[in-house]
């Protein structure tokens, strides 16, 4: 399962704090040794725009990271004071999660992370 974040920032300033809470998120995530996440990025698109990505081993292993990694939560409830906001339309945030079933067959390259031997376990 892969969750990609995305995050409106109001201004260039702020990506830099959240860049250091994904930090240290992640390194609470390794110390609890949460279960079934595999590998987690934080991407950048401009100085006021950027996602979080993280690769799971499957749907059950995501409450454990809510309640295994605090700063999650802690992180999650800063943010909102950074994010862009429309009146209209709320905080400019969103999430979305994609069951993985296959990967390309030469261009898979992120160290310690067999992405295709997991995808290929799933097929039916």
């Amino acid at each position: 399962v892969c969750i990609l974040t995305r995050f409106g920032l109001r201004s260039p300033r702020h990506l830099l704090p959240t860049y250091l809470e994904y930090r240290r998120v992640i390194e609470e995530a390794r110390a609890t040794r949460t279960p079934g996440l595999l590998r987690a990025a934080f991407l950048i698109e401009n100085p006021r725009v950027c996602y979080s990505l993280s690769i799971w081993a499957g749907m059950e292993a995501i409450p454990h990271f809510g309640t295994n990694v605090l700063r999650h939560v802690e992180a999650g409830n800063r943010i909102f004071g950074r994010l862009t906001f429309d009146p209209e339309r709320g905080p400019e945030l969103w999430s979305t999660k994609w069951r993985l079933i296959g990967v390309s067959e030469h261009n898979l390259n992120w160290p310690g992370l067999d992405l295709r031997g997991a995808a290929e376990s799933l097929e039916p």
